[in-house]
């Protein structure tokens, strides 16, 4: 039996470990890799992968103590910590460099002892130090253990600040650390201690934001400040030179600007300072380059952008107004190291917006927006090792035979590796993520077979128990994208059931209450990628059900009919994709030759129409296929045996049509992208290999690239969310 050698993945891990021995306590360098939010009203921390292209893909997500406002990754790059205010704790996680995924490490989370709501996570640059702000009793001071990641709180901390302290800044040189103090309208100082972290105040500390008049009650109404808050300093940003430190004044509606002292550490207000920034800023961000600062306006959901003058560090505005975001209530802005990338946490809209930045004139450019968790409040980002294209798959033939398969990255073939016959005729597959796990829809047994894929040489095995019982009929499955839960849909009783998946084993636990009412004929689900909303195509019924999640951990079982669901589609609908940012989701309607076009509720899961919908296709659209870029839909239309290629706007939803068909087999039943998306694979009914395309990644531009190798699959699935 052919024998997979292990990928390449093994050596670059054995190279990131060697080349981390001797940068424990220093700064990592090379691109960002990994992103990672907090989201307080998830109580979760979320992932994401960036792309060569500086775009992000969701990642994972996994619980964290109570309510986290804050997210840092470590300088070295191979840790990420979190503080939750209403947990009173700061979680350390160990980055896989590999995959991004995060595992808590021994001990974690950490107490703040004698201090509570920690708010705000930085790190002294040689990484020996963590300091965490506290709403409530000033700032904590850490010592990090480079190899093991455990925190120990210093004597001493917290150290005395002003009246809610929000936010930190330390200088790149490590000698000072400033507080912003919301309630108090002043910057406390403080000296840092290189050998034992402690802190004591910088001669002349705090200094006074310099705004002293009321809070602004016009940009934003504060019902709930003491007059003595003055301008309500919130966030600070540090130049990275060094000598300049950048504050946003939320409720004076004005950032101040001061020149550090680099001797002495004393804040000396620049001239101008404070500057009215006609918009309530809530955080302020330097561009690695220091040509460039930014305000976050939490009221009018913009960036506003100025010009650092050089030698003085003043600011002066851009041309634009404002630099529109597409998100509610922007918290945190990160910058890629390159500068050319920015990413934007928006807490109200649950969403992440990725910005082109002109590194000349510092102007922004919104190129999508990232669905994530709920109620993001802070985020990092983090390097690591380019990801491996994902060569797996897994095939099922239509006499029950399970293939595991490798793609060729040169020209696509897929080359079998093991087989195993199922002794059934499983409709469907789904592969976990991390490529361990295959489970099998067998609508004629009732019943859903579990197999684990061996890591080296890819033969399938049975999972402990299976299979599993399911309802009648089961025809559709999915994952999430951790692959806690796997959904499967039994079209012959209506209803949905859904089982918590064992990371060890892969076995299969019915939740409670499963299974679900759907609409009548059920036939595909699809999950989001950030896991927030499962969507139920129900055929006979022209309509599709939406489920949600109630907890972080909890499956998605809950259906908002209170909001709607379920909602109308057009006649007859085969197949649904959702794009891979989460915000759109998109219908075959093959009774009314048409596609539903649908913009997911952020807050609700709640489908609406978009002005383009329905969308005439002619014929009779039954499969489709979003490339992972999301800028890209294919649809297969039975009628004429075409294959139609539409390019997809990523903010609006849009879809235009390219011009592009290509002739395909009348038996041609499914689409499936391979890995990375360079390759789209048609799968059919009869037995024979499935036809191969080559797409261009500029043009969406398809090019017959033959027939894949191997006999004829009925069914052909990539791990989910894998590219």
């Amino acid at each position: 039996m052919p024998r997979m050698c292990l990928p390449d993945l093994s050596r670059h891990i054995v190279v990131w470990c060697l080349l981390l021995l001797p940068l424990a306590g220093q700064a990592a360098e090379g691109p960002a890799r990994y992103a990672y939010t907090v989201n307080g009203f998830d109580n979760s921390l979320a992932g994401y992968r960036i792309d060569a292209g500086g775009m992000l893909h969701f990642n994972g997500h996994w619980p964290v103590p109570s309510f986290p406002a804050a997210v840092g990754v470590h300088p070295s790059g191979r840790f990420v910590l979190t503080a939750s205010k209403a947990a009173t704790a700061v979680g350390v996680y160990r980055i896989d460099p590999a995959t991004g995924a995060v595992h808590p490490v021994p001990g974690s989370p950490f107490a703040t002892r004698r201090a509570r709501s920690p708010f705000f996570i930085t790190f002294h640059p040689s990484g020996r130090f963590v300091y965490v702000a506290s709403r409530f009793d000033g700032v904590i001071v850490f010592r990090m253990d480079a190899d093991s990641g455990r925190l120990t709180q210093i004597d001493g901390s917290p150290f005395a600040a002003g009246k809610r302290t929000r936010s930190l800044a330390v200088h790149p040189s490590g000698r000072f650390i400033y507080a912003s103090n919301a309630y108090s309208n002043s910057i406390s100082a403080y000296r840092v201690d290189s050998d034992s972290g402690r802190l004591s105040p910088v001669d002349g500390a705090p200094f006074s934001t310099g705004d002293l008049a009321p809070i602004d009650e016009a940009l934003v109404p504060l019902l709930d400040y003491p007059p003595e808050a003055g301008a309500v300093p919130y966030y600070l940003a540090m130049h990275p030179s060094g000598r300049y430190l950048y504050v946003a004044n939320w409720g004076g509606g004005s950032l101040s600007a001061f020149h550090i002292d680099e001797q002495t550490g004393r804040l000396s207000a620049l001239s101008g300072s404070p500057l009215s920034t006609h918009v309530n800023p809530y955080a302020v961000a330097a561009h690695p380059s220091g040509n460039f600062v930014y305000a976050l306006s939490w009221g009018s959901d913009g960036v506003v952008g100025y010009r650092v003058a050089p030698g003085t560090g003043e600011l002066t505005q851009m041309e634009t107004p404002a630099y529109p975001l597409a998100g509610k209530a922007p918290v945190a802005m990160r910058f890629s190291a390159d500068g050319r990338h920015a990413y934007v946490a928006n807490f109200h809209s649950n969403n992440v917006s990725v910005l082109d930045v002109d590194p000349n004139t510092g102007a922004l450019m919104l190129r999508d927006t990232v669905q994530t968790r709920s109620g993001p409040w802070s985020i990092a980002l983090a390097p690591g090792l380019p990801p491996p294209a994902p060569e797996r798959a897994i095939a099922l033939s239509a006499d029950g035979v399970l293939t595991s398969l490798r793609q060729q990255p040169a020209d696509g073939q897929l080359r079998p590796l093991a087989r195993q016959n199922t002794g059934a005729r499983p409709a469907a597959v789904v592969v976990s993520r991390d490529g361990r796990f295959a489970y099998l829809a067998d609508p004629g047994g009732d019943r859903v077979l579990a197999y684990r894929i061996d890591a080296q040489g890819g033969e399938p095995a049975p999972v402990p128990g299976s299979p599993f019982a399911a309802g009648r009929s089961p025809r559709a499955l999915t994952l999430d994208i951790n692959g806690r839960y796997l959904y499967v849909l039994n079209t012959g009783a209506d209803n949905l059931s859904v089982y918590a998946v064992d990371e060890d084993s892969g076995a299969l636990t019915p939740t409670r209450g499963s299974p679900y009412r759907t609409g009548r004929g059920p036939t595909t689900v699809a999950v989001d990628a950030a896991g927030r909303y499962a969507l139920v195509l129900n055929t006979e019924a022209d309509s599709i059900s939406v489920f949600r999640y109630m907890t972080n951990l909890s499956p998605l079982v809950f259906e908002i009919a209170k909001y709607g669901s379920p909602f109308a589609t057009g006649k007859r609908p085969l197949d649904i994709a959702i794009d891979p940012s989460g915000k759109h989701a998109y219908v075959a309607n093959a009774g009314s030759g048409s596609l539903s076009l649908f913009s997911i509720d952020v807050q609700s899961g709640v489908l609406r129409a978009l002005a383009q919908s329905p969308l005439s296709v002619g014929g009779t659209p039954a499969a489709l296929a979003m490339h992972p870029s999301g800028d890209w839909l294919c649809v297969l239309n039975r009628d004429s045996h075409e294959l139609a290629v539409y390019r997809r706007d990523r903010v609006d939803g849009g879809l235009r049509a390219t011009g592009q068909r290509v002739a395909v087999d009348q038996w041609t039943r499914s689409l499936v992208w391979g890995g990375q998306g360079r390759y789209l694979y048609l799968v059919n009914d009869t037995g024979r290999a499935p036809a191969r395309f080559e797409m261009a990644p500029d043009s969406g531009a398809l090019t017959p690239a033959g027939a894949a190798n191997g006999q004829g699959w009925s069914a052909l699935a990539w791990p989910v969310f894998s590219r």
